[in-house]
């Protein structure tokens, strides 16, 4: 049992938005770009946001540009059991992810600006009736990027941008512990006896584990070029360096009532406990809480990985534009495994396989200015698997997507402009586990496959912005 709390908090601290962008990752981070399927890497939008999607994109702003919003995510899924049949819902509420973007073009040459958003994250709730709270039934991560950001005009076809990295992460699990696989700490037992051998069913609540970190820290950095062809062509990259973050916190226990009251007298180790005798007062008199799961401080160290874009954009005719993007996320290299490392000197230190591998967006988009007030957007996006299938739980059941987009500009006045998006997310089914073995092969953890997740979500984006 202290293994499985080990295991989910680390997943949750290197894994964890349910069907934002593959792995953990979140691309949603505009209107303007969403509704496009976040291409533009080759040209951002105007509106900041160029900050995240390609630094050299401030190059070519003029004034000052603010602008702020939100994306909204909803997540639909449900977990089937193999041998039951019955479904089980995930639970999510609409997930808010805010962004703000401030820039300034001095002239044609240089344009700096600054960024604050979310790129990784995660939050997945499921209801306490669900096999899966042994791993984690509530769970949230937040990685805040704050992206200070410089561009430059080398040439008239060539831009160049760069900027630092600051990252807050932020992680919280809530996990139910099952009493059936916690170790009884009584002398006179053989090494690894678990409460089950003495009748305890499996699916027996006793605890309610809350583990909760943060750190922040300056990480690396991003950089960016486009290479403007001519008038309808443009080509762009860009790269951002992994943030690795040194997570402190803490982990805290309280006790869940069982109800059960010992049928016979029983003899555990050297001790006798006699008929009648309340379990939820005796797991206390072992010393369970005390000695086993005291609160007490957790580390570990985490790194999100290095994402390399490459992208194009083509004016075919007046008021069209359309884009391209592929890009590559090292996640192999980065969230093979994980150690935790528990304060408590009866709470072992963990090394946990993760097995997550390199994974590809591909991304296409249209943009059609219909007048000075009116752009309607479009696109289309498929990602790869970072999850291989031992890695696929409740904290995160993710896998490969295909994704539509849609959206609106609106120029409200000609300083003001409003931006929407909707993004539909069908991931494919995978199957899946919902509980973990510490320290487990990647053929142990296969096998404990024992359902298929379905997963599907809804995304809305509303930014506005405001250039002076």
């Amino acid at each position: 049992m202290r293994q499985s709390v080990g295991y989910a908090l680390s997943l949750l601290i290197g894994a964890p938005a349910v069907l934002g962008a593959q792995g953990f990752g979140i691309y949603e981070l505009g209107a303007c770009g969403m509704a496009r399927a976040g291409t533009g890497v080759a040209a951002p939008c105007a509106d900041g946001s160029a900050i995240f999607f390609n630094p050299a994109g401030l190059a070519g702003l003029k004034g000052w540009h603010v602008s702020g919003g939100g994306t909204f995510i909803k997540a639909v899924g449900n977990f089937t059991s193999d041998s039951t049949l019955a479904k089980t819902d995930l639970d999510n509420p609409w997930i808010p992810l805010p962004s703000v973007y401030i820039a300034y073009g001095s002239s044609q040459k240089w344009g700096a600006g600054v960024g604050v958003f979310f790129p990784y994250g995660l939050e997945t709730r499921w209801p306490l009736s669900f096999d899966g709270r042994f791993t984690g039934y509530d769970n949230i991560i937040r990685n805040i990027y704050i992206q200070p950001s410089l561009a430059y005009q080398v040439t008239p076809w060539l831009s160049l941008g760069a900027g630092l990295d600051i990252v807050n992460g932020h992680v919280e699990l809530n996990q139910r512990l099952d009493l059936s696989q916690q170790l009884i700490p009584l002398p006179g037992l053989p090494l690894g006896t678990t409460f089950a051998q003495f009748g305890i069913a499996p699916g027996t609540d006793f605890a309610n584990a809350h583990l909760e970190a943060s750190h922040t820290k300056v990480t690396g950095g991003h950089f960016g070029a486009i290479v403007k062809v001519n008038d309808r062509v443009s080509f762009g990259a860009r790269y951002l360096m992994h943030a690795t973050i040194d997570y402190a916190g803490t982990a805290t226990f309280s006790q869940v009532p069982t109800g059960v009251i010992i049928p016979t007298t029983v003899t555990v180790g050297t001790r006798t406990i006699q008929a009648g005798t309340n379990l939820d007062a005796l797991l206390d008199t072992l010393g369970v809480f005390a000695v086993l799961l005291p609160n007490q401080n957790v580390t570990t160290t985490i790194s999100n990985p290095e994402q390399l874009v490459f992208g194009v954009s083509y004016k075919p005719m007046a008021g069209w534009t359309l884009y391209g993007d592929y890009q590559l996320t090292w996640w192999a290299k980065r969230f093979a495994a994980l150690p935790i490392n528990f304060s408590n000197a009866a709470t072992p230190s963990l090394l946990l396989n993760t097995y997550y591998q390199n994974a590809s967006d591909f991304r296409l988009g249209a943009e059609w200015v219909k007048n000075a007030k009116l752009t309607l957007r479009g696109g289309y996006l498929y990602n790869t698997a970072a999850a291989p299938p031992e890695t696929v739980t409740p904290l995160l059941p993710e896998g490969a997507r295909n994704e539509l987009t849609a959206g609106a500009g609106v120029a409200l006045s000609p300083k003001w402009s409003v931006d929407f998006a909707y993004q539909f997310i069908k991931q494919n089914d995978r199957r899946g586990r919902t509980r973990d073995i510490s320290g487990a092969t990647a053929d142990q953890l296969q096998a404990l496959n024992n359902g298929l997740y379905s997963f599907s979500a809804h995304l809305v984006g509303l930014s506005l912005a405001y250039t002076f």
